[in-house]
C-alpha cells in the first residue's frame, strides 16, 4: 500500500476533506473550481510571481530559482537537494524530498540559508501579515533576506495567522526529515504589506501563540509546531482509517463526520459531504456562524438541528457540556448568541431582520462614497452618489492606469467640497455615508481635506448602524444586507472585491468591457448603501 503523504495544506484545512480524498467509497465529484476559490488562487499566484520575479531581478549571489522544474518530481527534488548541499543562500520554487515516515510532501515557496548549517522555510501570501497596532516584528528584505539580517520594524507587529504558521511548521518538519533544517525552527512570511518593497516577517515556530482547548486544563497556549504536530498527526490517522473502507460490513467508522463550515462553500467535496447532511442540520444551515469544534460540542449536547438551537438558551448551554468544550474560545458567548439568532432567522425562513428603535441620520443632501483599489493596493476609482429630493446622480473619478492616486483623490475631494459648499449656500444640510472603513482611511492620506460635513472625520459609517439594527445569518457585509434587506440588485452577476481587481487588471490592458464593469460595479455599490439606508428608515 502506498504511503500516506499529506501536503502543507492538510493540517490547516478540513479533516473531513482528507477523509474523502482517501476513502474509496466516497464518489469523486467532477466539479469545476469555484469562481471565488479560483480568484483567490489566481491572486496568490500572481503575487507570488511578482515577488519572485522582482527577487530574481536583483541577481543576488547564491539565488537559485527552480520554478521551471515543477513538472518532474524526481528531478525537482534532486535539484533542491543539490542546491541545499551547495549552500545556496536563497532557493525559490524548490521541492523537498517526501517524508515517508512523517507522511509529508511539499513545495515551499522559499528556502533561506541560516548562514550555518541549514535552511529556514518561507512562504509568500497575498494578504497582510503585519498588525499596525503593534511594532517590533522581525523582518528582512529581499536584498538581505536571511534571519540573521532581520531587524525589528518600528511600525508593525507580526500577525500570527495560524494557517500560515502551520504551513511553515510543515516545511520545517520536512527539512528536519532530510537533515537540512536550520539551527533554530523559524520561518518567514512575505505578505502584501509593502507593495513594491516586499519584506519577510519572521516567526519563531516554538513560541506559544495559539489559544487552544485542553482536555486536562481547559485552555492551553501552544506553539505553531505543537499545533501542527497535533493537526497533521490527526489527519494522518483520518486518512489511514479512510483508506481501509470498502463499503462492506465491518468497515472502520470514519474518524470525522461532515460538519458545515465556511470552507464548504469552495470545497470540491461539498456535493458528496456536507450537502448530504440531514435536512435541518445546524452546521449545514448556518455554515460559518460557528467553527467545527463548536458544532461538534453542540451535537454532543444534543443540539443537532436549527430548531434545536433556535429553542436553546445560550446561558444554559454555556453552563453545561457545551461550555466545557469551548472554554478556550474568548468570544464563545458572543458567537453562541449570534448563532442562536441565526438559527431563529433560519427557522422563520428569513436571512435578515430589522430591529426597531434604531435611528439613521437624515440630511437634505446625502452623499454615498465608495473607493476601489487594485491588487497592489493603489486606488484607481472614487465614486460619489449625490441624492437630493429623491433624485440621485453618480459621478466617478477614475484612473485605470492607477498612476496618480493623489490627483485622483484631490479631484474627488474637491468635488465633494464643492457639493457641500453649494448645499450650505442654499441652506440645505449635507451628510456623507460610506460602508466600513476604507473610504475615510484612504481619503485621510491626501491632505488638505475639505472642511465641515465633507471632512472624512464627519462621514458616517453605515456598518455599525447596520450591526446595531439588523439581525443577519449571512453576515453584515454590504452585499448580504443590500440583497436580503432592500432587495438591491447588482448589474454584474458575480460582483465582489476580488473580481473587481481582476476586471481592473483587464481594463488596464485595454479591455473596454472590463472598464464598463468596474464603473457599473462601483455605481451599484453606492446605490446599495443608499438602498440600505432607506430600508432601515422604513421602521422609523
Amino acid at each position: 500500500m502506498r504511503p500516506i503523504l499529506l501536503s502543507g495544506y492538510a493540517a490547516k484545512s478540513c479533516a473531513r476533506a482528507v477523509h474523502n480524498a482517501y476513502d474509496p467509497t466516497v464518489p469523486r465529484p467532477d466539479v469545476p473550481v469555484a469562481p471565488e476559490l479560483r480568484a483567490l488562487f489566481d491572486t496568490g499566484v500572481d503575487f507570488e510571481a511578482e515577488v519572485l520575479d522582482a527577487w530574481a531581478a536583483l541577481r543576488l549571489p547564491g539565488y537559485v530559482d527552480l520554478r521551471d522544474l515543477d513538472g518532474d518530481k524526481r528531478v525537482h527534488i534532486g535539484a533542491t537537494l543539490g542546491a541545499m548541499r551547495a549552500g545556496a543562500a536563497v532557493i525559490v520554487g524548490g521541492r523537498l524530498p517526501d517524508d515517508l515516515d512523517g507522511g509529508r510532501t511539499g513545495k515551499p515557496d522559499i528556502l533561506l540559508h541560516d548562514g550555518d548549517r541549514g535552511y529556514h522555510p518561507a512562504d509568500i501570501k497575498a494578504h497582510h501579515v503585519l498588525d499596525r497596532k503593534h511594532d517590533n516584528a522581525p523582518a528582512s528584505t529581499l536584498k538581505a533576506p536571511a534571519w540573521r539580517d532581520a531587524a525589528p520594524l518600528p511600525d508593525g507587529g507580526a500577525r500570527h495567522r495560524e494557517e500560515d504558521l502551520l504551513q511553515l511548521a510543515h516545511y520545517w518538519r520536512m527539512l528536519q526529515a532530510c537533515g537540512h533544517q536550520a539551527a533554530e525552527p523559524r520561518g518567514a512570511i512575505c505578505g502584501t504589506d509593502r507593495p513594491g518593497d516586499p519584506i519577510l516577517v519572521w516567526y519563531d515556530l516554538r513560541t506559544p501563540a495559539f489559544r487552544t482547548f485542553s482536555r486536562t486544563g481547559g485552555v492551553a497556549t501552544r506553539s505553531a509546531l505543537e499545533r501542527y504536530d497535533h493537526e497533521h498527526g490527526f489527519r494522518r490517522r483520518v486518512a489511514d482509517v479512510a483508506r481501509q473502507r470498502r463499503g462492506e460490513p465491518g468497515d472502520p467508522a470514519p474518524l470525522v463526520e461532515p460538519v458545515g463550515q465556511d470552507e464548504c462553500a469552495t470545497c470540491r467535496w461539498a456535493s458528496v459531504c456536507v450537502d448530504t447532511l440531514p435536512a435541518g442540520d445546524l452546521s449545514a444551515e448556518l455554515r460559518g456562524a460557528l467553527g467545527v469544534r463548536e458544532y461538534l460540542a453542540l451535537r454532543a449536547a444534543g443540539i443537532r438541528t436549527v430548531d434545536d438551537l433556535a429553542a436553546g438558551d445560550p446561558a444554559t448551554l454555556l453552563a453545561g457540556l457545551y461550555g466545557g468544550e469551548v472554554g478556550h474560545l474568548r468570544t464563545r458567548a458572543f458567537r453562541l448568541r449570534k448563532a442562536v439568532t441565526a438559527a431563529r432567522l433560519a427557522r422563520d425562513g428569513l436571512v435578515v431582520r430589522r430591529r426597531a428603535g434604531h435611528d439613521v441620520p437624515h440630511a437634505d443632501v446625502e452623499v454615498d462614497i465608495d473607493v476601489e483599489w487594485s491588487a497592489d493596493d493603489v486606488v484607481y476609482l472614487w465614486g460619489l452618489l449625490v441624492t437630493e429630493d429623491g433624485v440621485s446622480a453618480y459621478t466617478p473619478f477614475v484612473d485605470l492606469a492607477a498612476t496618480d492616486e493623489e490627483r485622483l483623490a484631490r479631484a474627488c475631494l474637491d468635488h465633494l467640497a464643492a457639493v457641500a459648499a453649494d448645499a450650505a449656500a442654499r441652506g440645505r444640510s449635507l451628510l456623507v455615508f460610506h460602508y466600513a472603513s476604507p473610504e475615510p482611511r484612504q481619503a485621510r492620506r491626501f491632505p488638505p481635506l475639505p472642511d465641515g460635513p465633507a471632512h472624512p472625520d464627519a462621514w458616517i459609517d453605515l456598518l455599525p448602524l447596520v450591526r446595531a439594527a439588523v439581525d443577519s445569518r449571512a453576515g453584515h457585509g454590504l452585499k448580504a444586507i443590500a440583497r436580503h434587506g432592500p432587495g438591491h440588485v447588482w448589474r454584474d452577476p458575480d460582483p465582489g472585491g476580488l473580481q473587481s481587481q481582476q476586471w481592473h487588471a483587464a481594463a488596464r490592458d485595454g479591455d473596454p468591457v472590463a472598464a464598463r464593469r468596474l464603473l457599473d460595479y462601483n455605481e451599484d455599490d453606492v446605490r446599495a448603501t443608499r438602498a440600505i439606508r432607506e430600508w432601515l428608515r422604513l421602521q422609523e
